[in-house]
């Protein structure tokens, strides 16, 4: 049985997955989803930052544990994603898949390229995810692990893997979605 904690992180992840808030994700969800973060960072369409949003976004979703609707459409439940966070293969798509999404998405953050991203980079984006302003100056602040006004792309890797995969309620990693 997944931890309360962790259930809540991805509760509230694939919430922030359901783009269209019917209560399952499908592609329709993740196209939406990685446009979000194209929008946010002004990529232009079909750029290769576009493209490598859209693309982990796809893969991501390719590698969750859906079924298919009753027009065959590929859905996953709330209920099969939380499942799946005790499924011994959920550490791999988290390795293979969910971290490259993030990174995809950082990196189309990082405009100059130093593999580092201040608060205001980071924060808009959670800001247009739904976090509030106090919410997203409180994961960079969490983040920001050795304190130097920037999230590196390792501090943020080791986030995003603690937010999946951690029952520590210490963890910085558990404010990267905001409150849960």
């Amino acid at each position: 049985m997944v931890e309360e904690l962790r259930r809540r992180k991805l509760e509230k992840v694939y919430g922030s997955f359901d783009a269209d808030r019917d209560g399952v994700i499908d592609e329709l969800d993740i196209t939406a989803l990685a446009q979000v973060w194209c929008d946010t960072y002004d990529l232009p369409p079909y750029s290769e930052h576009w493209r490598s949003v859209h693309l982990h976004a796809h893969r991501m979703f390719r590698a969750m544990p859906g079924r298919p609707n009753v027009e065959g459409v590929e859905q996953v439940t709330v209920e099969d994603w939380v499942a799946w966070g005790d499924d011994p293969g959920f550490a791999d798509f988290v390795e293979a898949s969910a971290i490259p999404f993030s990174m995809a998405v950082f990196a189309a953050a990082d405009k100059d390229r130093d593999g580092r991203i201040t608060a205001t980079e980071m924060m808009a984006a959670q800001m247009r995810g739904g976090m509030s302003e106090e919410e997203a100056r409180r994961a960079f602040t969490m983040l920001d692990t050795d304190r130097d006004g920037y999230v590196t792309t390792d501090e943020y890797v080791q986030a995003a893997r603690a937010f999946y995969l951690s029952d520590d309620p210490a963890e910085a990693g558990n404010s990267i979605a905001g409150d849960v």
